[in-house]
Order: structure tokens, then C-alpha cells, then sequence
């Protein structure tokens, strides 16, 4: 049974509510390529909080933030991909119970829809992404909304 969102409630202009008593929703991004994290942070704002990291030895430290990250996207292009099964595997062995969002320019659309359909915390997503989707594809992986027909979970 995938863990409880931190909230389903909105506030009132259609941002999902974060847990934690400071509200804020924060989302790990693990990309290397500065463009990629700039279109991030401007697709998911306002509503979330977006923490940059360009390696997963930068990104291990930022779990232990209170509040903790809610769902973590990583780039699986960057520079350091090779350690992306060490760093999936360190969510494992820390319980980490948020999705885990997976963007790669060599998924194909339908690829990553099919791929998305096998699992309740591993999403895949192609990039580039459409305008609007990214936000889309977090607020349905964080159960704030249902999956668009083209968004599925891997």
C-alpha cells in the first residue's frame, strides 16, 4: 500500500498543502545540467520548494532536512548516473516512503508510460518535458491529484 500524501487539501488557488507544520513541499532534484533545474523550478513554483543537486553525494545530506523532501526527481543523463542505483539503493536502506521520479532523454514517451505502470513509488518521465507536466507528473505521484491518461507509475 503506497504511504499517505502529506496532505490532499488545497489552498484555496489549487497548490497542493505540504506536511509539516512550516507547509512546505520540497522536491530533490538530482540534475547536473543548469537549464534542466531552471525549467524545474519554474514549472513547480509556486507550491514547492525545489533543492537543487548536481551529484547524489551532494544530494544524500539534503534527506536529513527538516522537513524532509517529499519526492525526489533525478536526472538519470547527468554526469554521476552511474551512482543513481547507490543512491536509489541509500533511499532503500533509509526508508525513504516519498516517489521517486525518473527522467531520462533516452525514455520515449510511450516508453515511460508503459514502464510506469509496474510500480507505486517509481515514476519514469521523458525529457524534454511538456509545458506543464512535470508539475502534473508530482502532484500525482504525491497523490494530490489522479494520474493524466499519459502520466503513469513505473
Amino acid at each position: 500500500m503506497p504511504p499517505e500524501p502529506p496532505s490532499r487539501k488545497s489552498q484555496g488557488d489549487g497548490r497542493p498543502q505540504g506536511r509539516g507544520v512550516s507547509g512546505i513541499i520540497r522536491v530533490l532534484f538530482v540534475a547536473d545540467d543548469a537549464g534542466l533545474r531552471d525549467t524545474a523550478r519554474r514549472e513547480l513554483s509556486p507550491g514547492f520548494e525545489l533543492l537543487p543537486a548536481n551529484t547524489f553525494a551532494l544530494a544524500l545530506p539534503l534527506l536529513d532536512l527538516e522537513p524532509a523532501p517529499t519526492a525526489i526527481i533525478v536526472d538519470l543523463g547527468l554526469a554521476d548516473a552511474k551512482g543513481a542505483a547507490d543512491f536509489l539503493s541509500a533511499l532503500v536502506e533509509r526508508d525513504y516512503p516519498g516517489p521517486r521520479i525518473l527522467l531520462s532523454r533516452k525514455f520515449r514517451p510511450e516508453e515511460a508510460s508503459t514502464l510506469s505502470q509496474s510500480s507505486i513509488i517509481h515514476f519514469a518521465l521523458a525529457t524534454p518535458w511538456a509545458a506543464g507536466e512535470l508539475r502534473a507528473f508530482v502532484e500525482a505521484a504525491l497523490g494530490f491529484r489522479p494520474f493524466p491518461s499519459s502520466l503513469h507509475a513505473i
